[in-house]
């Protein structure tokens, strides 16, 4: 008999009220529009993989298909806010250009905090920006296996979460 899926991703996660000069400067540039388009970025990383998610054509064309998007002009402005965000630093240029994937320190640190309570938390060594501290017992750090195809490469499993809170500094994030 097979055991409860293990949980991947979070259902909901931290949006500043006030947010950082880089997303006001993306809203400054692309509008409400700009805007959006962070937030459900946003919405895409955490609710998939929790700290990255990967970013290709094929990603951009599910995107514009979950978000009700159909015209040239609208795939444009999201590739456009996609460049701009790496261009600002909102997410990591240097990740993107290795492994065509989204993720910051910021993005890895409000995972990490909100899955301080699982059991058990997978990473990507390759992909990770912030350390992990040494007392951090729930988190498993993997090599990423570039000689399987994009789909087997992105599986990854974590288990649900305890009902006992676990102290914060077991997750140490350092930018």
């Amino acid at each position: 008999m097979a055991g409860r899926q293990n949980k991947v991703g979070l259902d909901y996660f931290e949006l500043d009220c006030h947010m950082e000069q880089k997303v006001k400067l993306i809203q400054a540039e692309f509008g409400l529009k700009g805007f959006a388009i962070v937030v459900k970025l946003y919405q895409k990383i955490y609710g998939g993989f929790g700290y990255y998610c990967e970013w290709d054509d094929d990603s951009l064309l599910l995107f514009m298909s979950e978000n009700g998007v159909s015209s040239c002009d609208e795939k444009n402005l999201i590739s456009e806010v996609v460049s701009a965000c790496i261009r600002r630093n909102i997410f990591s240029e240097d990740l993107f250009n290795k492994y065509g994937v989204l993720t910051s320190v910021g993005v890895q640190k409000r995972y990490l905090n909100a899955v301080s309570r699982r059991e058990k938390v997978e990473l990507k060594k390759e992909y990770l920006l912030v350390s992990v501290g040494e007392n951090t017992d729930n988190v498993s750090i993997n090599p990423v296996n570039v000689d399987e195809n994009s789909e087997n490469v992105c599986k990854n499993s974590q288990s649900r979460v305890e009902k006992s809170r676990v102290d914060e500094s077991r997750v140490n994030a350092v930018s």
